[in-house]
């Protein structure tokens, strides 16, 4: 690693300003790069050889975590990563947490998070035996994180979502994903009818979890290894025109005193429910 000597103290300094923008969209998107703030998601990105271009390090944490990374043994991959101290200051300024932890580093986009326009059916991109989940429309980057999480506790393989969910480089996303982000394959595609059917024509089921008429509960549903669930936006649900593409509907049974669950639980209970 290329150890910076100098403490960068201006908030204007060009690296800082560089990495302010990858807090934003536009920013993630120009530099092909995303944050990752704490010391957990910094060294699970190295431990997992993750492609971390930059480390900013706050000046009054900066004793304890130089030492932690000159205690790290990882080869050549990281000769070029750049290792920054930044005042407090300057500091508060790339970080969008409220109480900033010292650290934050920068990774470049991951290999395994792919977008897909156009879906063959004959060359489907999940493998036989990859579990899935299908995210419609789940625009917020928590539920978005707790899902991913969820999902590598639950055995899921592969996270498909459709192209109007939340960023999965938000930094919310990042952060309630609490590294499980860096253990499971993503991918986004513009289109759901699509990708529907191909995953139908190569021998699973599309199931959209919701309740309406004809709806089963999930405990007569029988889910299997190649069942896809798809939960859908938080405040509107699968819409009726994807619902119908899908081989039925499946629904948790709860209390009558309350409409629903939240969107990552009730993922969470269907993954749990298929990992058994």
């Amino acid at each position: 690693m290329k150890f910076r000597e100098e403490i960068i103290s201006s908030r204007n300094n060009p690296i800082v300003k560089w990495a302010a923008t990858l807090s934003d969209k536009k920013g993630r998107a120009a530099a092909k790069a995303f944050i990752a703030e704490g010391e957990k998601l910094t060294f699970e990105a190295i431990s997992t050889s993750l492609p971390v271009t930059h480390i900013f390090i706050s000046e009054s944490r900066s004793r304890s975590i130089l030492a932690r990374l000159n205690d790290l043994n990882v080869g050549k991959m990281y000769d070029d990563t750049e290792v920054y101290i930044l005042s407090d200051s300057a500091f508060e300024k790339i970080s969008t947490e409220k109480a900033p932890q010292g650290v934050i580093s920068a990774i470049k986009y991951l290999d395994f998070f792919c977008n897909m326009d156009i879906i063959y059916k004959e060359e489907f991109f999940l493998k036989p035996d990859e579990r899935a989940l299908f995210l419609c429309s789940v625009r917020d980057p928590g539920n978005l994180g707790s899902v991913i999480r969820s999902a590598v506790a639950f055995g899921v393989d592969h996270i498909i979502m459709s192209s109007d969910s939340a960023d999965i480089y938000n930094p919310k996303t990042v952060r309630s994903a609490m590294g499980s982000l860096y253990r499971t394959s993503v991918t986004t595609v513009s289109d759901i009818a699509a990708f529907i059917s191909a995953a139908q024509e190569n021998g699973r089921r599309v199931l959209a979890a919701e309740l309406c008429d004809g709806a089963i509960s999930l405990s007569d549903a029988q889910l299997t290894a190649t069942d896809i669930v798809m939960i859908g936006n938080e405040g509107h649900g699968i819409p009726s025109e994807i619902s119908a593409l899908c081989n039925n509907s499946v629904y948790i049974p709860i209390s009558k005193k309350t409409e629903s669950l939240n969107a990552a639980v009730a993922a969470a209970i269907f993954m749990w429910e298929q990992s058994k």
